[in-house]
């Protein structure tokens, strides 16, 4: 049996993970290429703070989007450098590459997904459900009843019911951090006509950004390019702004979440009650998630150990237990 790889290569960041030897690359889906001369100018972290301050000729290029490939050209380069970083670019016909997708995932995504691993060098594609793995990653093994896992991430929220590690249900929703970031960029260039950069908005976001109303109402000051009169301009914005702008996308994935409940059978339904709804990713740490979700539901609500790498433990389980058909 060939050995395994598992690449989660997601919106925000990408991790590459090898058996006995752990994640062994972790850095942002962001690429930095050179228009004229066609060539890679640089990738990860080194392109990510590139952003916003690039000239004419270099452009900033994001190859995944809502969590299956955008472009497929800068998806190879981006991982061509990233499988040479991890020093791991050498006979790669004798891996199997392990990718994560979203629920949605059609077959012309999962085909852009084989190209890009075939190009890289591997002979064999495999594909699991991003939540399945997310929901491996934050149980314990000793866990075989129904679970309900959501897995908030950059491009895309996974929300999947299994027993026994045995995916049940699952549904996607475009709820995520990306798009929390552009409902702040939205607001504040209609309300204040700022314009402001993609990261300061994530920076926002994570800084005095709430799904739920709490007694403490941050302030922040924000800088950005004012509209009419094209000159800098600072601005203080608050927690309770941005709960108001949050509130409607939040309940869109309250929605999703009740639709994957109602399809599932009765039997899993007491499990989840028992055993509570399990958030990951990134966006599970965004302040008043847990509380909105469990107020929003009615059912036990906790986030997962180390939700930020909880796709990557599960590609770490499953790949220990993979055993081919």
């Amino acid at each position: 049996m060939k050995k395994i790889i598992g690449i989660d290569f997601g919106t925000s960041n990408t991790f590459i993970y090898v058996p006995n030897k752990g994640s062994v690359y972790n850095e942002p889906t962001v690429i930095a290429l050179d228009k004229k001369q066609k060539r890679v100018v640089e990738t990860g972290y080194l392109a990510a703070k590139m952003i916003g301050r690039t000239n004419q000729d270099t452009t900033i290029v994001y190859p995944v989007s809502r969590g299956v490939i955008a472009r497929i050209n800068p998806s190879i380069e981006y991982l061509k450098k990233a499988f040479k970083e991890a020093k791991l670019g050498r006979n790669l016909d004798q891996y199997t590459a392990l990718f994560p997708i979203p629920s949605y995932a059609t077959p012309v995504e999962k085909r852009a997904l084989k190209d890009v691993a075939e190009s890289l060098g591997f002979s064999d594609v495999l594909f699991v459900n991003q939540g399945l793995l997310a929901t491996l990653g934050a149980s314990n093994d000793e866990e075989k009843s129904g679970k309900l896992c959501v897995n908030i991430g950059g491009g895309v929220t996974d929300i999947v019911v299994s027993s026994n590690n045995t995916l049940i249900q699952a549904a996607s929703s475009y709820f995520c951090g990306n798009l929390l970031d552009e409902v702040i960029l939205r607001y504040i260039r209609k309300k204040y006509s700022l314009v402001i950069g993609k990261k300061t908005a994530e920076f926002i976001k994570m800084k005095i950004g709430s799904v739920e109303m709490t007694p403490e109402n941050r302030l922040l000051e924000v800088s950005g390019m004012n509209i009419t009169t094209q000159i800098p301009q600072s601005i203080i914005i608050s927690t309770t702004e941005l709960h108001g702008t949050f509130k409607n996308k939040f309940e869109e994935l309250a929605e999703a979440v009740t639709d994957v409940l109602a399809l599932t059978p009765p039997e899993l339904s007491n499990d989840i009650i028992v055993n509570g709804i399990c958030l990951t990713g990134g966006g599970s740490l965004l302040a008043g998630m847990r509380e909105r979700m469990e107020k929003a539901l009615g059912i036990p609500v906790r986030i997962g150990p180390d939700p930020l790498t909880s796709v990557v433990n599960g590609m770490r389980v499953y790949i220990r237990d993979y055993k081919p058909e």
